[in-house]
C-alpha cells in the first residue's frame, strides 16, 4: 500500500497517526537517526486505512507492541515546514496504555526498531512544556497538550508562525 502523503512542488500533504504513551510523569518519545527532534511514536497512515488501523499497525511494526485501549484525544490539521516542504497534516493522536515489555528508563534508551531502515530509538521524557522542548518535541504544538489530554478528542488547527 502508498502512504497517504501527496507532493505537489515544495507542497506536501500528509495524513499521520501518533500514539500518545504516558507513565509515571513521563510519555514515550520516538528519535530517527540523528534527528535534531523527537516525536511520538507512530506514521503515515496507508491507502484504504483508517487512522486507527495505522495505530496498530505502527504499533506493532516500530514497538513490537499492541495498542492497547487506545482513545482519540487529538485530530489536528498542523500547518509547518520541514525539509524544505511546506507540510499540511492531518494528525490523528490516540492515548494508549503503556507496553509491558517496554522498560520505564528515563535519560536514555528504553527500546529500539527499525522502519524501512531508518533507525529508531524510543525514550522516556518528562511531558512537562519544559521537558518536552529540551527534547524538542514536534509537532510544537503537542508540547503542551500533553499535559493534560481531554476525555473526549478535540479537533485544532494550528498554524506554525513561519508558515
Amino acid at each position: 500500500m502508498s502512504n497517504l502523503t501527496f507532493d505537489e512542488g515544495n507542497l506536501r500533504v500528509n495524513v499521520r497517526c501518533a500514539a500518545i504513551i504516558r507513565h509515571e510523569g513521563h510519555v514515550l518519545v520516538c528519535r530517527e537517526n540523528d534527528d535534531d527532534f523527537v516525536c511520538l511514536p507512530g506514521g503515515r497512515v496507508q491507502r484504504g486505512e483508517s487512522s486507527l488501523q495505522a495505530l496498530h499497525r505502527e504499533m506493532d511494526e516500530e514497538l513490537n507492541a499492541k495498542a492497547e485501549n487506545p482513545q482519540l484525544r487529538y485530530i489536528i490539521e498542523n500547518f509547518f515546514w520541514r525539509y524544505g516542504k511546506k507540510y499540511h497534516e492531518f494528525g490523528f493522536y490516540y492515548e494508549v496504555e503503556p507496553p509491558a515489555h517496554i522498560p520505564f528508563k528515563f535519560g536514555e534508551v528504553c527500546a529500539t526498531g527499525e522502519d524501512d531502515g531508518t533507525l529508531l530509538n524510543f525514550e522516556w521524557a518528562p511531558f512537562s512544556p519544559e521537558g518536552l522542548a529540551y527534547v524538542n518535541l514536534h509537532p510544537h504544538s503537542m508540547r503542551t497538550r500533553l499535559v493534560d489530554l481531554p476525555n473526549g478528542f478535540l479537533h485544532q488547527t494550528v498554524v506554525d508562525p513561519d508558515y
